[in-house]
């Protein structure tokens, strides 16, 4: 039990203590702790939704047909719209959120809310092995996809160009939602379906699959990454400016 606790909640710490360490300008506790809440208030809904659309679902779709749906209709897109609203709805009109980097931080914030829950639930039935499985895959990227909302967001309140700016977010982490979605969702029909390829072309296509969760995860980290460092460097330049501003004020003053 412990270690099944320690795979599951370890991650989703870490990373928020990463982000918010990286913040120069540290955001509220309370702030951040409502966002989490609603992050993983936000489960219900999510589940709620999946159980309609499961219920709706084709009937005997092929392998790539239903991993499609469950991964994009299913989860993606009712997943990343739910984290989206918190941040919309709670963290962005707080008068704390005023500059871009707030936007990476509630978004990862958010998004980890609802990957705790969603974690619980999974690691419910799964045991340590789905946690840690969860923790080098499934939970990164909903901090990714977080990143990549709040960014949009952020952009959007404080960037030059602010139409459309959500919207490619909002599309952005779908994508990155659903491409990994597909992936993992695809080996576990793989393994549930008797009409699935076997032997050596089984495992190509595992192997296929892994590779392709591996690149976009990867590749989200990455984006997410570089998208807090640039921040973290606006919010150098920016206290360097103001640092200097202040100087020159005290200079001013005592030559008068």
């Amino acid at each position: 039990m412990s270690l099944t606790a320690l795979c599951t909640a370890l991650p989703i710490i870490l990373i928020l203590r990463y982000f918010y360490t990286r913040d120069l300008h540290r955001e509220p506790r309370a702030v951040l702790v409502r966002t989490f809440v609603f992050g993983v208030l936000t489960t219900l809904p999510a589940i709620l939704i999946g159980i309609v659309l499961t219920a709706v679902e084709p009937g005997s779709p092929s392998i790539t047909s239903a991993a499609l749906y469950r991964a994009f209709l299913i989860a993606a897109i009712p997943e990343e719209a739910l984290k989206l609203l918190v941040i919309l709805s709670y963290s962005a009109r707080r008068r704390c959120f005023d500059e871009p980097m707030d936007g990476l931080v509630y978004g990862i914030t958010a998004a980890l809310g609802l990957a705790a829950l969603e974690n619980a639930i999974y690691v419910l039935s799964g045991g340590w092995v789905t946690a840690l499985l969860r923790a080098f895959t499934v939970v990164p990227m909903h901090a990714a996809s977080g990143a990549i909302l709040g960014n949009a967001v952020a952009q959007a309140q404080f960037g030059p160009s602010k139409q459309g700016v959500i919207g490619n977010g909002f599309l952005n982490a779908v994508v990155v939602h659903g491409l990994c979605g597909l992936g993992l969702t695809a080996i576990v029909l793989l393994a549930e379906q008797p009409d699935a390829p076997r032997g050596d072309n089984r495992l190509a296509v595992i192997l296929g699959l892994l590779v392709l969760v591996a690149i976009v995860l990867i590749g989200a980290v990455i984006w997410t990454l570089r998208i807090a460092r640039r921040l973290l460097s606006q919010q150098l330049a920016k206290d360097y400016v103001l640092g200097t501003a202040k100087s020159g004020d005290r200079s001013a003053m005592k030559r008068h």
